[in-house]
């Protein structure tokens, strides 16, 4: 048998190389394959936020505003706000220091005004015009609005109950009137949280001891009808907050979680006594914080939780008033599953009228697109929705804005009675 012929040394060199170098290869592609599979699959499963985007523009219109209606959402720029408005994506604009930041009323007053006209082209319901105007350490609408301290400081001076109650209407006459000038109709204050006996250790954004107008319930009470009375003949919705209260509380909530661990008694005997009280003597809505309420739902933020906010408020107490999430964009809902998409969803489906994101970036697609999803695989209660709809179709009509200005020379006139807003 005739023998193959030799191969040079250094050809099967080279030949082992190629060899080693196809081996490589194979390999290569082998684990290459499955991971672009995964990639494709995880596109699909999770699209990018400019997909997110695309998809709620293009949504049907009427789920669009079925659902906008349910949110209030901040901005940097007018134009940011246009595809929302013309869709009627939204329900509300939260406007705050970057929008008033060296503007005039009058200017801030005109761009908010094309904001209504363009939202009242595409929606029945007038819009919310928010911002959170406290006073003192909160007070994103000064400038342009003159400086006020916060309510608790402003009644330190009084020295009789009537003469703290001439003070607290002084100072809600004032500041209803120049939100009123602005066109925001709803205002996230009073704090109707007790003010703790010391600061919370490493508190970066609550500062609640110089916010909270006082440890007695009473007078927080008191003070806070007669500030929400005040508003109201104004046109202005105030707000209750933080529900179920942030005395106590060992963490801030901007930054990460939090658990409210008082006990029931301790809790209906002092911290909910202006939260209740205030629900039946006035229209407040009411805003739900993001502490975990222990002693219902210790899994939760009371802001995204059932048991909360229909089990507690709805039920036990017959709020039937509306119910605001405090700012999504927070640390406690940051570390819950799904981020702000999925805490809309939850917040929607505890019960909650308006969800509220102050962020000014395309967040608010986030929120749309995660709605829309739920909706439309049943994921997200029609019946809750119908419920929801009614009371803001209730309220937004008795607090939509009325244009007015007054001479910078003349007092603070006492609104015509006409003028008094109510909700039956």
């Amino acid at each position: 048998m005739q023998r193959a012929p030799a191969v040079p040394r250094q050809r099967r060199k080279t030949l082992v190389r190629q060899l080693i170098l196809a081996g490589c290869v194979g390999i290569l592609l082998a684990f290459a394959a499955p991971l672009s599979v995964s990639a494709t699959t995880n596109d699909k499963a999770e699209p990018s936020l400019k997909e997110k985007k695309e998809a709620v523009l293009a949504t049907d219109p009427e789920i669009l505003r079925t659902l906008g209606g349910h949110l209030i959402v901040g901005y940097y720029a007018s134009w940011q706000l246009t595809p929302l408005l013309e869709r009627a994506a939204i329900g509300g604009i939260f406007v705050t220091r970057r929008n008033s930041r060296r503007r005039s009323k009058r200017s801030l007053a005109a761009e908010l005004t094309k904001f209504r006209e363009l939202a009242a082209a595409k929606s029945t319901r007038p819009l919310w015009i928010a911002t959170d105007q406290e006073g003192g350490l909160v007070a994103h609408m000064t400038p342009p609005l003159r400086r006020q301290p916060s309510l608790a400081h402003a009644i330190k001076r009084a020295k009789t109950d009537e003469e703290r109650d001439e003070i607290v209407q002084e100072f809600a006459d004032k500041q209803a009137l120049g939100l009123n000038e602005l066109g925001i109709n709803l205002n996230f204050a009073p704090v109707v949280d007790l003010k703790p006996k010391k600061k919370l250790r490493r508190d970066r954004r609550t500062h609640l001891i110089r916010r909270a107008i006082s440890r007695e319930p009473g007078v927080v009470t008191e003070v806070a009808e007669e500030y929400c009375q005040a508003l109201k003949t104004w046109r202005v919705l105030c707000t209750l907050k933080h529900f179920p209260g942030l005395e106590g509380i060992k963490a801030d909530t901007h930054i990460k979680s939090a658990s409210l661990s008082k006990s029931r008694e301790a809790l209906e005997t002092a911290d909910w006594i202006p939260f209740k009280e205030l629900t039946t003597k006035t229209s407040a809505a009411m805003m739900i914080g993001h502490a975990r309420l222990d002693i219902i739902d210790p899994k939760t933020p009371a802001s995204i939780s059932k048991p909360v906010i229909s089990g507690l408020l709805r039920k036990e107490w017959g709020y039937d008033g509306l119910v605001i999430t405090d700012d999504l964009d927070m640390g406690a809902i940051a570390s819950e599953p799904g981020g702000f998409g999925r805490a809309a969803v939850n917040a929607m489906n505890a019960g909650a009228d308006i969800v509220l994101l102050t962020q000014d970036g395309d967040g608010v697609y986030e929120i749309l697109y995660a709605l829309i999803k739920a909706y439309q695989t049943g994921d997200l209660s029609k019946e809750l929705l119908a419920q929801s709809r009614k009371r803001l179709d209730k309220y937004a009509a008795r607090y939509a804005p009325v244009a007015m200005e007054w001479p910078d020379d003349l007092p603070i006139p006492t609104p015509a009675p006409n003028r008094h807003a109510s909700v039956e």
